[in-house]
């Protein structure tokens, strides 16, 4: 009924369970307490063993270390020492970030001495204030107790120090202005840790490893900070079997391993839980060459075969549900499988880099089918995939396989050498191929899978087709005549010479598929008809030669999938986009909700200026009684202006200037001849019938424009701004990439362009309509402000928060549906909350 939300701490809670073996655990910090100093100690009560001190004011330290003033102290450390290791150090030498670190410790160990047993600084007057002024890094200047009196800065670094960390000095400065006392509360910081402070200390060999100090040895040696957030990721029962064996001496120099792939290694009452269960553990142990049962033996050879590369392979298979375990570690598969996914490059680490390096055999292992014999689900046949394995490519890895792959003869080795690829970075090589058919196969009947021959053909046009393959896994009805027929008619397209006709083509053409899509996902087309009205869209685009074809071809296609959705062929444009806006409602709420939708939809096409789908066809329709001598030529010139209302801004460029700088960049070629059209000398005549085809031709320009926004309309993020204030957007979609030199993919997903370039145009999209909602999120992304985390992180979140706002709209879910949800997501959150206490 209502678009659907997750909200934020469900998101975070998610994002927690998303890491099975993984315990929150939170630890209650200790009660704040004197610091010892740099140099002298004052009297402290004695700290407990798994507690360490911070000099000065936890938030003035997070500060410092980038660290969010919003976590719980237990997290502090761990944070730290990931900054330190991921931040800390460029080629072994230590960056501005440690240094600014550093420097701030320094001096709060000094404020903290001064502040003495009570953790409180105080200042009585100016005489009293020399000390304090020399650790900030400023010094007294004359007239100290009056009211023009003012600090200047002494040393530049220890006064930034103070300014960034949130020093009080302006209110010091006006208590020496006007002579009062200044004090200032500057307690240290006790935080949990993990283990005990002489663990960590006796790993180091850094530069202080002699100092005591947890917080200097994570700061001086990268190794012991990454081990430290490492075992911070694993759980309590885990963290304290590995402390006892391996110890943290025999897994330091794993630490990078067991940051990347050491979260699913699980040890309970002293054994490693392994994929597959008890069934499985002889094979682990023949892989790594220790039994599960002595689990220190096991970890360390689990993160040290290979570099790493069985950890990460355990790590996946942890992954993935169990019973995709029970077929995966089946003996010798897991071996098997193993030998093959370490074809890759053997002189690749599996820590390089930031990400992990098996996304794709976590997705292969997750999504692999099963006959009924046990044996992987082949998609087309073996002969088949031996003739795509064999196709070109530029890749070593993918030739080595293909080569390997003519002796094929068992569905295994189809899977092993799925494996092997998995390492290979790419999104249109033979995995991705073998990827999409399972899914299309997977809600498909038995006797309705993937013939060789569709099969095939999709391979051969995976590069170029690849992102609008998942319509056809969307809706299992579309069969192999609806796969070949879009894969014929794209072809075609892409064969049209004229570049202005072919760039409108495919505007419609995809527009339409889209809008088909939309009507579709919102269960409006009836299922049974699914397969017959997407080849009744498709079809019209068979066979273009001029815009007058194209202008029929994309108005017989939109009454098509208009026909398939209830409504007439004929329909007004209110009556389209009150149909995008979802089906019928009978409640008032889901009424009220509808023609909200409706209106912003309305919205998006006003602000972008679009001619009406009404005025389009009645010209058309007027022009072609016109030729044929059937209607008089007046009626149509009102209709003829209002493709003159809309007009282009004043020009950046000469055409002297577009000539010689422009043309790389620039995008409102297609918006300029819309600009220049004028059909009202046709319509006045005297015309022949092919001037007035002629001019009907020109309207197709605008068809696509209209079509496309309807899908823009759509997809429109919420609170969108751009396509509300830049009235150029839609129009400005680049389908052939004239404006990007070299472009390729063009079928492929949209790009944001033209971003800080006014001069070329503004922001536009270039690329197909495949996944249009997430390039309208990318756009709107930098419109929104964040207020807890930082800018660039937000970057990577706020289009998949956009997108899941309104994909899909939810129309199928029923009152006590939608309150079911709140109430789940209500307890996930106590539940989240609650396991901060227990």
């Amino acid at each position: 009924m209502f678009p659907f939300r997750f909200s934020f701490p469900l998101l975070a809670a998610l994002s927690i369970w998303a890491f099975p073996c993984c315990n929150l655990v939170q630890v209650a910090s200790a009660s704040t307490m004197p610091a010892p100093a740099a140099d002298a100690v004052p009297a402290a009560v004695p700290l407990p063993a798994d507690t360490i001190v911070i000099p000065g004011p936890l938030r003035s330290f997070q500060r410092m270390a980038g660290i969010s003033q919003e976590v719980t102290p237990s997290e502090v450390l761990p944070l730290f020492a990931r900054k330190i290791y991921m931040q800390g150090y460029e080629k072994g030498n230590p960056t501005e970030f440690l240094l600014l670190v550093d420097r701030y410790l320094r001096q709060a160990r000094e404020l903290q001495f001064l502040a003495g047993p009570t953790a409180t600084i105080k200042v009585a007057g100016c005489d009293d204030a020399a000390t304090l002024i020399h650790i900030l890094g400023y010094r007294l200047r004359q007239g100290c107790g009056q009211k023009t009196f003012s600090l200047e800065t002494a040393n530049p670094s220890r006064a930034f120090l103070t300014i960034d960390s949130g020093f009080p000095l302006v209110e010091l400065e006006e208590a020496l202005q006007n002579g009062t006392p200044f004090v200032y509360a500057y307690p240290s910081t006790t935080v949990p840790l993990l283990f005990h402070q002489s663990d960590w200390v006796g790993l180091s060999n850094g530069p202080r490893r002699g100092s005591g100090d947890l917080v200097d040895i994570l700061m001086s040696d990268p190794w012991v900070s990454r081990l430290y957030w490492s075992m911070g990721q694993t759980n309590t029962e885990t963290r304290m079997a590995l402390q006892r064996s391996p110890g943290l001496p025999a897994l330091l120099p794993y630490a990078g391993v067991l940051e990347f792939y050491g979260g699913e290694i699980c040890i309970r009452n002293g054994h490693v839980v392994v994929p597959g269960g008890a069934s499985a553990e002889a094979e682990w142990k023949g892989l790594v060459g220790a039994s599960p049962d002595s689990p220190g033996q096991f970890v360390v050879g689990l993160l040290a075969k290979d570099k790493g590369w069985l950890a990460a392979y355990f790590d996946t298979l942890s992954r993935v549900s169990m019973a995709q375990q029970k077929h995966l570690t089946e003996a010798p598969r897991l071996r098997r499988l193993y030998e093959s996914f370490r074809t890759g490059d053997p002189s690749a680490t599996p820590t390089q880099g930031v990400f992990r390096k098996t996304p794709d055999l976590l997705v292969l292992f997750t999504r692999v089918q099963w006959e009924p014999n046990g044996a992987p689900h082949v998609p087309g046949d073996l002969a088949t995939w031996k003739e795509i394995m064999h196709g070109k490519t530029g890749t070593k890895a993918i030739r080595d396989m293909g080569r390997r792959a003519q002796g094929w003869e068992r569905p295994e080795q189809l899977l092993e050498g799925m494996a092997g690829l998995s390492q290979v970075e790419t999104d249109i090589g033979p995995l991705q191929v073998f990827l999409m058919a399972i899914e299309i196969d997977r809600n498909r009947p038995t006797g309705s899978r993937l013939s060789p021959a569709t099969l095939h053909l999709m391979a051969n046009r995976f590069p170029q087709f690849n992102t609008w393959y998942p319509v056809f896994t969307e809706f299992p009805n579309l069969d192999d005549a609806s796969i070949t027929k879009f894969v014929n008619v794209a072809d075609a397209i892409d064969k049209i010479s004229n570049q202005v006709l072919r760039a409108n083509t495919e505007g419609s053409f995809q527009a339409n598929l889209g809008l088909w899509q939309i009507l579709a996902r919102q269960g409006q087309i009836p299922a049974d008809t699914l397969n017959a009205s997407w080849i009744k869209a498709v079809e019209p685009f068979t066979a273009i030669a001029s815009p007058a074809q194209l202008f029929d071809a994309s108005r017989g296609s939109l009454g098509a999938l208009l026909g398939a959705a209830g409504a007439s062929g004929t329909s007004s444009e209110t009556e389209i986009v009150d149909l995008l806006a979802g089906p019928h409602q009978n409640s008032a709420d889901g009424q009220r909700v509808h023609r909200e939708l409706a209106a912003r939809m309305g919205s998006v096409l006003e602000d972008q200026r679009l001619v009406s789908l009404d005025t389009l066809f009645a010209l058309s329709d007027g022009l072609r009684e016109v030729a044929q001598g059937k209607g008089k030529g007046d009626n149509l010139l009102p209709l003829a202006a209002e493709l003159r209302e809309f007009d282009l801004p004043q020009p950046i460029f000469t055409h002297s200037e577009k000539i010689s700088w422009a043309p790389p960049i620039y995008t409102d070629h297609h918006a300029e001849l819309q600009v220049k059209t004028d059909l009202t000398k046709v319509i006045k005549g005297p015309s022949t019938s092919t001037q007035l085809e002629t001019a009907r031709g020109q309207l197709s320009p605008f068809l696509r424009d209209t079509l496309v926004g309807l899908n823009y309309a759509y997809y429109e993020p919420p609170d969108a701004q751009m396509l509300h204030h830049n009235p150029l957007f839609v129009r400005s979609h680049d389908f052939l990439g004239i404006s990007v030199q070299g472009s390729d993919r063009l079928w492929g997903a949209p790009r944001v362009l033209g971003v800080g370039t006014p001069a070329g145009g503004g922001a536009y999209l270039m690329g197909s309509l495949s996944d249009l909602s997430y390039a309208l999120a990318t756009t709107e992304e930098d419109f929104i402000a964040p207020r807890n985390i930082q800018a660039l992180i937000l970057k990577e979140l706020a289009p998949v928060l956009m997108v899941s706002a309104t994909m899909s709209r939810w129309w199928g879910v029923s009152p006590n549906e939608l309150h079911a949800v709140a109430l789940y997501q209500r307890s996930g959150e106590e539940i989240l909350k609650a396991a901060a206490a227990d």
